[in-house]
C-alpha cells in the first residue's frame, strides 16, 4: 500500500503490488491493471504512473513514431483565468511570436482569451508507449482524427471546443541516467512531429514535464523554441519531482506555489516578449501535498493557470477529488479521465454537468 507518510511523504509497502494511495486526507484512486500485477483500491483512486515506473521500469527509447510532414500553425486564440475570489474572468490580450510586429497574434480557433466560451479537449500520452496514454497507442495524425470524434461530443451552444494533444516531454525515469536527474527528454523531432500535426489542425500542443531530480524551469527553458509558438502550452507534473534522495515512482513528489511562481515568472516574459495571446499553465494534481504552499501560487497575466485533477476511480471518488481540488484553488480547473482504469469511464455529459465545468478535459 502507499500511505500518507508523515513529513517524509507517503512510503511503500510492496504487498503483492497493492498500493493505495490518500487523496486530500479522504480518499485515494481507483484499480488498475499494469504489467499482470493487479493494482487495488478499495473506493479510493489510484496512482497509476507509479505503477507504471515499478512494474514497467526505465522509459525504453522511442522505435516506432509516426513521422508526417510539416504543417503550418492555426490562426487566433483567446485566454482567460477563472478566480474564486472574483466574479469576472480576468483576461490578457497579446501579439505575435519571435518578433517586434505588435500585430496581434490569436489563439488557435481564433480569439486572444483562451477560456472564453471555449474548453480544451486533450488526448494525453507518451509515442510508442501505451501504457502511459492514448498518444502510445497509435499515430499523431491516427489519434488527431479519434479525438476530434470525442471533442465533437462536448460541443454545446456557444461553448468552441479547441483540440490538444498533452505530449509528455520530459519522462520520469527509474534510473538516474546520464545526468542523474531521473528523467529523459524526448526527441526534438517526436515534438516537432507532433506539433505539425496540431498545427495542421488548427488546435493546441501541451508539452508535459515529470523532472525527475531536475527541475520544472530548467526544462521548461529548453522547450523555449516550442513555448514561444501561440499554440504551445506547458504542463508540470508534481508527482514526478523529487528530492536528491529519492526515486520518482517510489515516493509521491511535490512543488511548491513559490516554484510554480518561478515557472509562471519566466513563462510570462516569454509570452510577453513574444507578443503571445493567453498561454496555458497545466499543473497536474490528485493530492492536496502535491502542491505545498499552493496559497501562495499568483496569478500572471498573459497566462491561463489551470489545476488538473488526474485521479482514476469510481466516478464518485472523482468527483469527489474534484471538488475538493476546486476548494483548494482560485485559478481553472481540469478533469482527466482513464480508458482503462476509470470505473466506470465518465460520460461527456456527466463531465459538462461537474460544478464548476471544466477548462481542461484530458483523456490517459
Amino acid at each position: 500500500m502507499i500511505q500518507r507518510g508523515g513529513r517524509g511523504g507517503p512510503h511503500i509497502l510492496l504487498e503483492t503490488s497493492t498500493y493505495t494511495l490518500r487523496e486530500f486526507g479522504l480518499f485515494t484512486k481507483g484499480a488498475a491493471m499494469a504489467g499482470g500485477n493487479r493494482i487495488r483500491a478499495k473506493g479510493v483512486l489510484v496512482l497509476l504512473p507509479v505503477l507504471i515506473l515499478l512494474v514497467v521500469g526505465p522509459f525504453v527509447v522511442l522505435d516506432h513514431i509516426e513521422l508526417g510532414k510539416t504543417q503550418s500553425i492555426g490562426s487566433s486564440t483567446r485566454v482567460t483565468k477563472k478566480y474564486k475570489s472574483s466574479s469576472t474572468l480576468r483576461t490578457t490580450t497579446t501579439t505575435p511570436q519571435t518578433t517586434t510586429s505588435t500585430t496581434l497574434v490569436q489563439e488557435p480557433g481564433g480569439g486572444v482569451q483562451l477560456f472564453l466560451n471555449r474548453q480544451v479537449v486533450a488526448y494525453y500520452g507518451l509515442p510508442g508507449n501505451p501504457t502511459l496514454g492514448v498518444l502510445g497507442t497509435t499515430g499523431a495524425s491516427a489519434a488527431w482524427t479519434a479525438l476530434n470524434v470525442v471533442a465533437q461530443s462536448y460541443v454545446t451552444a456557444g461553448v468552441k471546443i479547441l483540440p490538444a494533444f498533452e505530449l509528455i516531454t520530459y519522462v520520469a525515469q527509474a534510473g538516474p541516467g546520464p545526468d542523474g536527474t531521473y528523467s529523459k527528454r524526448i526527441p526534438d523531432s517526436v515534438i516537432q512531429h507532433y506539433l505539425s500535426v496540431v498545427q495542421q489542425n488548427n488546435g493546441l500542443l501541451i508539452l508535459d514535464i515529470q523532472p525527475g531530480r531536475g527541475s520544472f524551469l530548467k526544462d521548461a527553458k529548453s522547450l523555449a523554441p516550442y513555448l514561444s509558438q501561440p499554440d504551445v502550452a506547458l504542463a508540470l507534473d508534481p508527482e514526478w519531482e523529487v528530492s536528491s534522495t529519492q526515486v520518482p515512482g517510489k515516493v509521491i513528489g511535490h512543488t511548491t506555489g513559490e516554484e510554480i511562481n518561478t515557472v509562471s515568472k519566466w513563462l510570462q516574459g516569454l509570452t510577453l516578449q513574444n507578443h503571445l495571446p493567453q498561454k496555458l499553465l497545466l499543473v497536474h494534481q490528485f493530492k492536496q501535498s502535491m502542491v505545498v504552499d499552493k496559497w501562495a501560487t499568483e496569478p500572471r497575466s498573459g497566462l491561463a493557470i489551470v489545476f488538473n485533477m488526474d485521479g482514476f476511480g469510481s466516478w464518485r471518488m472523482k468527483v469527489k477529488a474534484y471538488q475538493l481540488l476546486e476548494s483548494y484553488t482560485d485559478f481553472g480547473l481540469g478533469f482527466k479521465l482513464f480508458y482503462h482504469q476509470d470505473q466506470p469511464l465518465g460520460s461527456p455529459q456527466q463531465v459538462m454537468a461537474l460544478a464548476p465545468q471544466p477548462n481542461v478535459i484530458e483523456y490517459q
